[in-house]
């Protein structure tokens, strides 16, 4: 008969090592997790790899333990438990309660004592024992029935590890510790006595009995000296190294039976937490009941529903396709939900595996008949989980050219304005939150990797994969109704947000114009570049070698060439963009290598791949604008991202030229002039800001003549450059260091300027304290539309984070609002084009920039439009300026 095995987790120990051990987390309310979350990585690996059967997890008294009654200096010199750790322990304990693990912890004890205590019963009851510790102290129970398993390292402590790592037997080590001691814990030991000559005298002697009997004999004479001078340190470090076995813990092998984890307290702590990945590995309790799902399969039954969804106040929408590509995308199903449960999944495009439609669905043609007014309706509110996605389909040609209206709830964009610093926001891991269970779209197409698989589900399987989506998506909409109402959320969505979609949706589906001819010049020209900086590089090194290569280039620089300031990290030298930037002023060197990875990167990232991504037959780049991109609210771009193209250099604006309009069109660019330090402006109040933008000054230049206390007239272009580095800074939140490394000046000479610039500008340096002070108090800060980003490290102990979160305090409110005046600008635009009944069409959106594409015959007219209505898209003290630009590209220069 197998002997029992029970594991002994050192609790204490491992949620300060797990606390040291990650990078400080916190859940969007501002609770620590890191300590949480490490030790229950660690809990959750030994039960999955060791699978016990009995388990228990040890911890520390929380007051004074036996050992202070002889020793008040014990442990004396350990800090005192971090704030935010301790805020992190009562979430262990109820992480491991859930997990039904027991729990051991009693008044004047050690973990490691009560670890001792078990262990003696449980050895006694013929079981065997492994003790889940990293602690050295630990290791005086190990015997041939006790290891010890160290999980983070992997390694495991026999008696036969134990004799090869201390040269002694497990129980020789109570002694052996007695003479080294152990400053972490403050025990003295006897001074002068290494590991190396305790082990020798412990090995000799045995004991530390038979070692004093035997010291008056002794030598060498220091040995001897330091052994009686520090006798009674030895014999009290023994005591207090001991562990004590006689503590009161259960001696039943049963009371430490691991039970399944209790869902009903570990689902709602996991989302507590925000621990999203752990949650997926954990079905929720409730399943979604689909016995109000319906499946539509021919035209009467359509007809009745069409009625029965008539003047409807809000309605779910979900679409299913046989691509992810909206445009090209064909409807293989619609669902359709409402708030009382009930859910309908009309197919349309179902095929069998030889590509004919499947018998018993309405067709597509009766589908946008019977549906379009209700899909159309203006009044009732569409909920949806990435709704562009499907009001998009729906839009296509040739799935009927129907019209998502009304006001759009998007679920996924509710959960990004309740927590915009979120890692994902798909459906299943938001519902997983609230303990609901979607099915996969593996499991229901069995794993079919083909792009158009879902075209080939059965239709009942269908039908519940399908409802579920539009079920989930209002069960999402319920909850985030009253939160984004509490946190005055609801009208950014319903009046920014909500609206934007459609036109995001259009300006995906027109794309932009580029010139094929061009991208493959720039391929042809770029690739010979690259290879002429190759050769130079390989001519000032003196040798060929591998310029990708970080590790080939690191002990190039740092080892053969010796250049200074290198940086090793774990895998090698650091060749990052810093540290070539700062070798390139002693070394030419770092300056090619720079500029060959700038230029290897734009080829790549933009002139290969825009080739890639061009529709082959409309020459159009389509591009994906992600609304939910960004914790600022500012859109960003995918496949290609357009936002990150330089502007500034010369390669970077030959990208931007290949970038046309169509014959007979133009590309009008409208940009704000300096719309982040006219947000400032507007939040700071500093008078000498509003003046100067109030009299349409330089504002850079009047920066620089403050800075460098010089008269207008007597500015560079350098001091120029120097004042907008800083007022653009400034708006980050930029240091002195941080500043000293752009300029390329001393820090003492970035702190002169950043003064100078806080003399001048005085309430841009009260607003910055006030802000990060009042974020301080409220744990976020929001936008003038009322943008919220929580800062949950504004109070953290770690330095580094809590700086970088002032650094956000400071930062967001201007840039998101910055961000939302764009967004109203593009809305307001797009509307006005649509009421007149104009052709041009906004195409991009670049950072502050606008990109339409505007027939000849209405520039005039358009570039009115533009100016009026993006410059009046918000009310501030200053007056928003824009610049416009036109010509065949987007090069504007």
């Amino acid at each position: 008969m197998t002997e029992p095995e029970i594991y002994l987790i050192d609790g204490s120990a491992y949620i300060y090592r797990a606390y040291h051990a990650i990078r400080p987390l916190t859940n969007a309310h501002g609770l620590p997790t890191h300590a949480v979350y490490g030790f229950t990585t660690i809990l959750r690996r030994l039960i999955r790899e060791r699978q016990p059967r009995y388990l228990a997890v040890a911890y520390d008294s929380r007051g004074p333990v036996f050992r202070h009654q002889f020793y008040n200096a014990y442990k004396a010199n350990r800090p005192p438990m971090p704030d935010d750790l301790a805020a992190q322990i009562p979430y262990i304990h109820k992480m491991v309660a859930a997990h039904r693990i027991l729990h051991l912890q009693q008044d004047d004890q050690e973990a490691d004592d009560l670890i001792a205590s078990v262990t003696d019963k449980m050895v006694a009851k013929g079981c065997r024992v492994v003790i889940v510790s990293g602690d050295k102290d630990l290791l005086q129970l190990v015997n041939d029935r006790v290891s010890l398993w160290d999980p983070m390292n992997d390694r495991t402590m026999d008696q036969e590890a134990v004799q090869k790592k201390y040269g002694l037997d497990p129980a020789q080590l109570l002694d052996y510790f007695a003479l080294t001691g152990d400053s972490s814990d403050n025990i003295p030991g006897v001074p002068g006595i290494g590991p190396k000559t305790a082990q020798k005298l412990i090995s000799e002697y045995h004991s530390l009995e038979a070692l004093y009997g035997a010291v008056e004999a002794m030598k060498p004479a220091r040995i001897q000296g330091l052994l009686q001078q520090h006798r009674s340190m030895a014999f009290l470090s023994r005591d207090l190294v001991r562990l004590n076995h006689k503590a009161a813990v259960p001696g039943d092998i049963e009371q430490y039976r691991l039970e399944t984890p209790d869902q009903t307290r570990l689902q709602p702590l996991l989302t507590e937490l925000e621990f999203h990945s752990l949650l997926k590995e954990y079905e929720p309790v409730n399943k979604i009941d689909t016995s109000r799902f319906y499946l539509v399969q021919n035209r009467d039954d359509l007809a009745a529903l069409g009625k029965r969804l008539c003047g409807l106040d809000v309605l779910a929408v979900d679409t299913e396709t046989d691509s992810l590509d909206p445009r090209g995308a064909h409807l293989v199903g619609l669902s359709l939900g409402t708030k009382d449960g009930e859910a309908w999944y009309i197919p349309c495009g179902h095929r069998n595996e030889n590509g004919t439609l499947v018998a018993a669905q309405p067709t597509l043609a009766d589908l946008g008949e019977v549906l379009r007014p209700v899909l159309e309706d203006p009044d009732s509110i569409k909920v949806g989980h990435n709704l562009k996605f499907d009001l998009a389909v729906l839009a296509a040609p040739q799935n009927g050219g129907i019209r998502l209206n009304g006001p759009l709830h998007d679920t996924m964009v509710g959960a990004w304005l309740l927590a915009p610093d979120r890692r994902t926001y798909k459906l299943d891991d938001l519902c997983r939150e609230f303990n609901l269970c979607l099915t996969t779209f593996a499991e229901v197409t069995g794993g079919d990797k083909r792009g158009d698989a879902f075209c080939r589900v059965e239709l009942m399987a269908a039908k519940e994969y399908s409802c579920e989506d539009v079920f989930a998506a209002l069960h999402l909409y319920h909850q985030q109704l009253p939160r984004l109402t509490e946190l005055q959320l609801l009208p950014l969505l319903r009046d920014v947000e909500g609206p934007l979609i459609p036109v995001l949706a259009a300006m995906e589906y027109t794309g932009i114009l580029v010139d094929a001819d061009k991208l493959a010049a720039l391929a042809a020209e770029f690739g010979e570049r690259l290879e002429g900086f190759e050769q130079k590089i390989y001519q000032v090194a003196g040798e060929t070698f591998n310029i990708n290569s970080p590790k080939q280039l690191g002990e190039l620089l740092f080892e053969k060439l010796g250049l200074p300031k290198g940086r090793k990290t774990k895998t090698g030298w650091s060749t990052d963009v810093k540290v070539l930037e700062s070798l390139s002023l002693t070394h030419e060197l770092p300056a090619l290598i720079l500029q060959y990875r700038n230029l290897a990167k734009l080829k790549s990232t933009y002139v290969d791949r825009l080739a890639e991504l061009r529709d082959p037959l409309s020459s159009r780049i389509h591009t994906s604008f992600n609304q939910c991109g960004t914790a600022t609210g500012r859109l960003s771009s995918s496949s290609p991202n357009l936002q990150n193209i330089p502007i500034r250099t010369e390669e970077g604006r030959r990208i931007r030229s290949a970038f046309i309009a169509a014959p007979g069109w133009q590309l009008l660019a409208a940009d704000y002039s300096q719309i982040d330090l006219r947000v400032l402006a507007h939040y700071s109040q500093d008078q000498a800001l509003l003046e100067a933008f109030l009299a349409g000054q330089d504002i850079h230049r009047r920066t620089a003549a403050e800075i460098f206390m010089v008269s207008p007239q007597l500015l560079t272009s350098e001091m120029r450059r120097v004042a907008k580095t800083i007022n653009f800074g400034i708006v980050y939140g930029m240091s002195s260091f941080g500043l000293a490394s752009q300029l390329h000046v001393s820090r003492k000479e970035a702190q002169t300027f950043i003064d100078r610039y806080f003399a001048h500008f005085s309430g841009i340096k009260e607003f910055m304290e006030k802000i990060v002070s009042q974020a301080r108090k409220d744990g976020f800060v929001t936008t003038l539309l009322g943008r919220r980003r929580p800062l949950p490290d504004i109070a953290s102990t770690n330095r580094v984070q809590r700086e970088f979160a002032e650094r956000m305090a400071i930062n967001t409110p201007i840039q998101g609002t910055a961000a939302d005046i764009i967004k109203l600008a593009m809305l307001r635009v797009h509307q006005e084009l649509s009421r007149r009944q104009l052709q041009a069409r906004l195409l991009l959106q670049i950072h502050d920039e606008l990109v339409l594409e505007v027939p000849k015959q209405e520039l005039d007219e358009v570039s009115t439009l533009l100016k009026t209505h993006m410059e009046g898209a918000m009310n501030l003290r200053v007056p928003l300026v824009v610049h416009l630009s036109q010509g065949q590209s987007l090069d504007k220069e």
